[in-house]
């Protein structure tokens, strides 16, 4: 093992992990009585789930109809592939048995069995930059308005406006939002990856959109700007068409099961980049400034590596110093006018420094990894992950950071992968990428052990989230002190394939939320009730992702 530094580096191998366990014995008894009620009886029964597993699930018999009057029906959920075992003595094993030392422990002892090795290795190489498992930059393939060099020195002029998507057959909500949305564009360090392996030292740009808000109503007749600043999963482009008549997959008549449609297609670029526009319309009505960004590797921004979640959780906090200083920033005003530098200081933020407007941070998929990060840096500790010898250095410390917004999340880390045979690798794929290869891909346990400092969350996923688990949804649930929700439906991780009545009651949720947080409301009213980890699965309506809604619940099935 490489040499470290003290002391600070004596938590940052723990990845913080050990450390923030003491927390566990600091916590209050509501907490602890929350953990208790919070743990998952056995399953039983069983039910198929479509897209994304396609496999028979454990799950609990539920009631169904109007209060639970009508007959049972098998309600799947993924479990943990990683229970507590029954005589483990070492504080909260979630946290201390998965930091970044021990994961990178276990790759080391993988490495040396040629056919770990061999069957890591090449899980990692197919998805080292450039990511060969999907196509990235697809915006601009089915139409060329909009297509950039993202490499280049961009004409910001040329990046598509919320008013594109008015046209049929989009006519999506955001297009009423172009009249206050600038084009921003903020620069960024290459990250380890390409620094390290790749030899990269020149800046990148990351480019997207931000739309001002008229102020979140504080219910005495004033309005408080705040800015929430949103983050995509995996693959996510900010300006790629969706067709909204598209699929994300369809079944096979002789199996039944799903199998993925290929992106970009005829008609779309990206799927679920309309579901996601939606979200950040409702919060630009409810008030808030918006800034929504692709991530470096993707779309309009610059970088070969588009994988490092711990690269990108920084990004929010060098787009936060750009926007208020101007450094490296250039913005598009929405009457066209062209401004950078010194010239955008104090336009954007409401005219406030990046340490006063209220934040909420939020994300989706992948973009939950690097919410994680971004709050776990702020809260707890900023730890170097991908680099050779980790170091960790003080928090920033951030008081108007007022929560985190994460949708289909894995910030609880490793711990709580689910129990599916092709989720079997993930956490020596994790530890080999972060020990070989600098790309911090999926968050340690770090971000879950700090949760305890975040001021407020709101978490929003499907029963068989193929990201963390639903207890690794509950672990950092009970961890978070102030105002919390979690909505569930019964759905996958992709939320766009979710029946649309559950996508708009998570969007109100979230927006509730986002307002209470920043109005200084100490509760969240109107959320749905649950005591133990039965009840919050019964909270899902009786709504089903359509691949998976029983056959006795399927027409003409």
């Amino acid at each position: 093992m490489a040499t470290v530094r003290k002391p600070a580096m004596h938590w940052a191998l723990l990845g913080i992990g050990a450390a923030m366990a003491l927390a566990g014995c600091t916590a209050t008894s509501e907490a602890q009585r929350q953990a208790t009620n919070s743990k998952p009886p056995p399953t039983d029964c069983t039910a198929w789930v479509g897209t994304d597993r396609n496999a028979m699930m454990g799950g609990y018999l539920l009631p169904q109809g109007p209060k639970g009057s009508g007959a049972k029906v098998c309600v799947p959920v993924m479990m943990t592939a990683n229970p507590t075992p029954s005589d483990y003595a070492g504080g909260d094993y979630h946290i201390s048995e998965f930091t970044d030392d021990k994961l990178k422990a276990r790759w080391r002892a993988c490495k040396e069995d040629p056919a770990c090795f061999k069957r890591i290795d090449a899980q990692m190489q197919r998805w080292l930059p450039p990511n060969k498992e999907r196509a990235t930059r697809s915006t601009g393939v089915v139409d060329p308005s909009g297509k950039i060099d993202p490499e280049g020195q961009v004409d910001l002029r040329q990046i598509r406006r919320p008013a594109f998507f008015a046209k049929a057959p989009y006519r999506e909500s955001i297009a009423e939002a172009d009249g206050r949305t600038y084009i921003v564009e903020f620069g960024a360090p290459r990250d380890a990856f390409e620094r390290i392996d790749l030899k990269m030292t020149d800046p990148i740009k990351l480019r997207g959109w931000y739309i001002e808000g008229a102020g979140v109503d504080d219910g005495k007749g004033k309005k408080v700007r705040a800015l929430a600043i949103m983050a995509p999963g995996g693959g996510g482009q900010l300006t790629a068409i969706q067709h909204p008549d598209e699929a994300s997959y369809r079944i096979d008549e002789k199996t039944g099961k799903t199998i993925p449609i290929s992106f970009p297609n005829a008609t779309t670029e990206t799927m679920g980049q309309r579901w996601w526009r939606e979200n950040l319309y409702a919060l630009n009505q409810a008030g808030y400034d918006v800034l929504a960004y692709d991530r470096r590797g993707e779309g309009l921004s610059g970088g070969f590596s588009d994988t490092n979640t711990l690269e990108q959780g920084e990004d929010v906090f060098r787009a936060l110093t750009a926007l208020e200083d101007g450094r490296g920033l250039r913005i598009l005003t929405p009457s066209g006018e062209l401004l950078e530098g010194a010239a955008t200081k104090g336009r954007l933020l409401a005219g406030m420094k990046s340490t006063e407007i209220p934040l909420v941070l939020g994300g989706y998929s992948r973009g939950s990894m690097s919410t994680a990060w971004a709050m776990t840096r702020n809260y707890v500790a900023e730890c170097s992950f991908d680099m050779p010898e980790p170091n960790c250095t003080p928090p920033k410390g951030l008081k108007n950071i007022r929560g985190a917004i994460l949708l289909s999340s894995f910030a609880s880390g490793a711990g709580y992968v689910g129990d599916s045979p092709d989720l079997a690798d993930r956490n020596l794929f994790l530890g080999g990428m972060a020990a070989d290869h600098h790309i911090v891909f999926y968050p340690n346990s770090a971000t879950l052990a700090g949760m305890d400092r975040w001021p407020t969350a709101f978490f929003g996923k499907g029963l068989w989230d193929r990201a963390e688990s639903l207890e690794g949804t509950v672990a950092a649930y009970n961890r978070i002190r102030g105002v919390k929700e979690i909505v569930l439906a019964r759905g996958p991780h992709s939320i766009e394939t979710w029946p649309e009545s559950d996508r708009t009651y998570l969007r109100e949720r979230m927006v509730a939320y986002a307002k209470a947080v920043i109005v200084g409301k100490g509760t969240l009213p109107g959320a749905r009730p649950w005591k133990d980890f039965k009840s919050l699965v019964a909270t899902t309506p009786d709504s089903w992702e359509p691949s998976s809604r029983p056959k006795a619940e399927s027409p003409g099935r």
